[in-house]
């Protein structure tokens, strides 16, 4: 599983978010990161996977990165990680070279939106974004057969919709999992 300095990063971004909650930072402000449970979720699904080309959507600052960096390290993969945000970026560049797991990653600082129609099939790919976002950049993405999405915050935003839409695609099979905040696992069939 992580190592003790993964462990350490995640458990200081985890700290850190609880924190800013607790103080009642305006969302924009807050650094809005993925559980560790969920996290942990996420490395094994990759591991077990052999998921080798993975990308996450919505990086914030950067408990989902060093997941799914981990993962990358573990198969020699590569994660492809896109940040609208600068500062949080920032700060999940830091960590990763910290950690040094910055050969497995790609970073991209720009709106999902103008990065995902030119991007390259991926074996994973991880959404936690802008909610109104979700369904709109899923229908984006580009999976491989035998592939997955794992989009984050289902059950905690009621994301009902994203649901619907994911599991009325032709070839693709999806299950909401009660980890963390609720995850949908939507595998491509196609």
């Amino acid at each position: 599983m992580f190592s003790y300095l993964e462990e350490n990063a995640i458990d200081a971004l985890w700290r850190r978010k609880l924190e800013q909650d607790e103080h009642g930072l305006p969302l924009p402000a807050r650094h809005r990161n993925l559980e560790p449970i969920s996290a942990e979720f996420l490395y094994r699904l990759i591991v077990s996977l052999g998921a080798k080309r993975t990308l996450e959507i919505g990086g914030s600052s950067g408990i989902s990165t060093i997941a799914m960096a981990a993962a990358a390290c573990q198969i020699d993969g590569r994660l492809i990680s896109i940040e609208i945000e600068p500062e949080r970026q920032a700060e999940s560049r830091a960590t990763i070279k910290r950690l040094m797991f910055e050969r497995f990653v790609d970073y991209i600082c720009a709106d999902a939106a103008a990065v995902l129609p030119n991007d390259s099939e991926v074996d994973l790919a991880f959404i936690d974004c802008e909610k109104a976002d979700y369904i709109r950049f899923f229908d984006m993405l580009r999976i491989a057969a035998g592939g997955f999405v794992v989009a984050d915050n289902i059950l905690s935003h009621s994301m009902t919709d994203y649901v619907a839409h994911v599991r009325c695609q032709p070839g693709t099979e999806s299950i909401t999992l009660p980890i963390g905040k609720g995850l949908e696992l939507t595998r491509i069939v196609r």
